[in-house]
């Protein structure tokens, strides 16, 4: 007498298994994005290299930009967020603004150079997701300018104009800094000048 064959159901991945495959397809496409920049990101070689299915892989990110922008985001983190946290007791702003424009000048040299080559072959929405994290990621750098801002004891509010705090110190220096990344600018001696000349009292 013949056995009913059953059908087999395989149990749906678990929150803690979900959580792992995406790690490892952002993994695998941060890992291809630098040594091909993200034109060479693709489904099919991301989720060869993840060890999943194209259809799951597909099921964690709904589309192809969604990968390049984890990949790109996973790049900053490496290069520039952990560098950015690393704030030292009594560190004077503009001494941090110095250094967020040293670590984000050198930083984004290397994404525009490495990372989107052959940006004119990628489709227009691919390329427009990664310049938006490219742009965006120094908001990241709010709360620690705004930490640095506050420990910063040589800082003369009394000096600032009125109303002045350190929200609208540091919105200004994001704005000053992302303008002159934007335009390539050699340096930003400029805005160190005036935040120093601004904020700290002329020595007698």
């Amino acid at each position: 007498m013949k056995s009913k064959s059953r059908n087999t159901v395989r149990p749906s991945p678990t929150e803690l298994e979900r959580e792992q495959a995406k790690e490892k397809i952002v993994e695998a496409a941060f890992a291809i994005g630098a040594k091909q920049g993200l034109i060479g990101i693709s489904a099919r070689s991301v989720a060869r290299d993840a060890g999943v299915s194209v259809g799951y892989l597909y099921k964690l990110f709904p589309s192809k930009s969604d990968i390049m922008v984890a990949a790109a985001e996973r790049y900053f983190e490496r290069t520039l967020y952990q560098q950015l946290c690393r704030i030292e007791p009594g560190q004077d702003y503009v001494d941090y603004c110095q250094k967020l424009w040293d670590c984000t000048a050198t930083t984004l040299e290397v994404f525009r150079h490495d990372w989107l080559r052959g940006s004119e072959d990628l489709p227009k929405p691919d390329l427009l997701a990664a310049q938006i994290r490219m742009d965006s990621f120094l908001s990241h750098a709010r709360s620690a300018l705004e930490q640095v801002a506050h420990q910063d004891e040589r800082i003369a509010w009394d000096l600032l104009p009125p109303g002045s705090d350190v929200v609208g110190v540091v919105e200004f220096t994001l704005r000053s800094l992302l303008s002159s990344l934007r335009k390539h600018d050699a340096d930003c001696l400029l805005l160190l000048s005036f935040l120093r000349r601004g904020l700290y009292p002329i020595p007698e």
